[in-house]
């Protein structure tokens, strides 16, 4: 048995077709929290950006550059950049400069990368690393 549906009943239906298409994605950007905007008070989120962070011991990080972004144009010509560890209100815990583009591959087994090396007491508090003098900025959240 097949129902017939009149002009305007079709013309209902596409609009909810087009609505559900276009809502669900809008849906989930709402929950995953929006376009980038950060509500007062809160703490903006780092981007991938070609920056990866990895701890090593209790007291050394070391710092990954993607091939793609380890580039002198990337640092506008520099030859360096200050590799920079923030707390999580954005205080530096450590800050060095650092050759660029990375060249320290270990043989070529790894990506781009450097090390830096805190104290225990310190290295617990670093939130997130960047490369300061990089543009658009380098950084990545310490896991």
């Amino acid at each position: 048995m097949r129902a017939r549906m009149g002009g305007s009943a079709r013309t209902r239906l596409a609009a909810l077709v087009v609505l559900a298409v276009v809502a669900v994605p809008l849906v989930v950007v709402a929950a995953s929290g929006g376009g980038g905007e950060s509500k007062p008070g809160s703490k903006p989120t780092p981007r991938a950006t070609g920056l990866r962070v990895e701890r090593g011991t209790s007291s050394d990080l070391t710092i990954y550059v993607k091939p793609a972004v380890n580039v002198p144009a990337r640092a506008a010509g520099r030859r360096q950049v200050v590799l920079e560890c923030v707390d999580s209100d954005g205080d530096a815990v450590m800050a060095q400069d650092e050759a660029w583009p990375f060249a320290q591959t270990d043989g070529g087994l790894y990506e781009p990368h450097a090390h830096m090396v805190l104290d225990p007491l310190s290295i617990t508090a670093v939130e997130r690393c960047l490369l300061r003098g990089t543009e658009p900025l380098l950084e990545a959240p310490v896991p």
